[in-house]
């Protein structure tokens, strides 16, 4: 498979396109050069970015971006090759508004939400509630999916402490609803109804204000009747996540693992894979992005010494082409010294890739690199360029293995 096949694979025949990987590696770039190479291919996409450090609407070139999606000015699209067909948009995740969101949809009615909206231990945990970060991210995922706006939607995904743990999000939300904690503070409220609840929290008034004084805590009275209020919408939750995690694992989503060339990028890269293949994800390849690569994706020569005579010949090329006053000798040793360096640089990046380019590539899955640039990739040009090696539309010849 070359990279036109694997771009085609992807980017056309998907849905929903998922960058996992560590932190540091490039994933925000590597994602939203997906989406704009989807562009490209005529269709409707958009990445979606949980990075709160606002690089994606750097590399875009915008001043921000928010819950909503945005949508690239066509004559931006037009200079990088889209045609009228196609689209990009991005988003970044508000997770507060997506979970706010979520609470919205799942309440019985107005005064059930209102509840939970305005009680003060869903205002100062909402952003932290088990699982809520990745929770939301899957939950934007599915209702920008539900839409039905996007031909193709790759997801950013935030760089996590444990491998995939937005996958296993919505089983630990539902754990934490279905947990004996929760039980021991609602589940007296539930048997003795509404009015058995208010006398509940009376016979404990004594005890919740004594732990007030002790721990400093203001609001531990507050706790019963939110969880009584949330415990209302959990079949919903419930019904939400198994649904989001069907989608996110089925035939129309696909996984892309990205990894730096450093040895820690791929050792943790190598994690990521063995937590890939215990979810059965649907893995289409992996890339290592800023790899240094020898010109036109070739060997880089033998770690010998270079002869004086080419240092000679050389030499007398650029004094040739620089004029007489020109140290041309000078000149040319730093240039075979910058190679030679350049050159233990490239083979050091293949050492290190090597395990883990050979256990994709003999599970017949796509093995693609992206070259260390001059500069970094904050511009939509250089976006592009990161594009044209993804698909192979570039002069050099992107390294892939059949």
């Amino acid at each position: 498979m070359n990279a036109d096949e694997f771009a085609e694979t992807v980017l056309t025949q998907r849905q929903i396109l998922v960058c996992v990987g560590c932190g540091g590696v490039g994933k925000t770039t590597v994602a939203a050069s997906l989406a704009l190479e989807a562009a490209r291919r005529g269709r409707q996409a958009l990445v979606l970015t949980i990075d709160p450090a606002q690089r994606l609407a750097d590399t875009l070139g915008a001043a921000a971006l928010g819950n909503q999606p945005e949508a690239l000015p066509r004559d931006i699209l037009t200079t990088l090759g889209v045609p009228e067909q196609g689209g990009m948009y991005a988003v970044m995740l508000d997770m507060k508004r997506t979970f706010d969101d979520l609470v919205e949809r799942f309440s019985e009615n107005p005064a059930a939400r209102d509840r939970v909206l305005s009680n003060p231990i869903y205002q100062h945990v909402s952003d932290a509630l088990a699982g809520s970060v990745e929770y939301s991210a899957m939950e934007k995922v599915f209702e920008l999916h539900e839409s039905g706006r996007y031909d193709l939607i790759v997801v950013d995904t935030p760089p996590s402490q444990h491998a995939l743990d937005f996958l296993d999000a919505p089983a630990r939300l539902l754990d934490f609803l279905d947990s004996r904690l929760v039980a021991l503070l609602i589940h007296p409220a539930f048997a003795a109804g509404r009015f058995g609840f208010r006398l509940f929290q009376r016979s404990t008034h004594r005890v919740l204000r004594l732990l007030e004084q002790v721990t400093g805590m203001g609001f531990l009275e507050d706790i019963s009747e939110f969880l009584l209020a949330f415990e209302q919408m959990s079949d919903g939750f419930r019904e939400r996540a198994r649904r989001v995690r069907e989608l996110i694992l089925g035939p129309t989503a696909g996984f892309v693992l990205v990894t730096g060339a450093g040895g820690e990028s791929v050792r943790q890269a190598g994690r990521f894979l063995d937590r890939l293949e215990e979810h059965a994800v649907p893995l289409a390849g992996a890339l290592v992005n800023r790899i240094r690569l020898w010109p036109a994706a070739t060997s880089p020569p033998d770690d010998s010494i270079p002869a004086e005579r080419d240092i000679a010949s050389l030499a007398a090329a650029l004094q040739y082409s620089e004029g007489a006053e020109f140290k041309a000798q000078l000149a040319a040793q730093a240039a075979v010294d910058g190679a030679t360096r350049y050159a233990d640089l490239v083979r050091r990046d293949e050492q290190s890739t090597i395990s883990l380019r050979d256990r994709i590539v003999s599970q017949g899955l796509y093995w693609g690199q992206i070259p260390e640039f001059e500069t970094d990739v904050h511009s939509l040009a250089n976006l592009g360029r990161v594009a044209d090696w993804l698909s192979g539309r570039t002069e050099e010849t992107l390294v892939s293995v059949d």
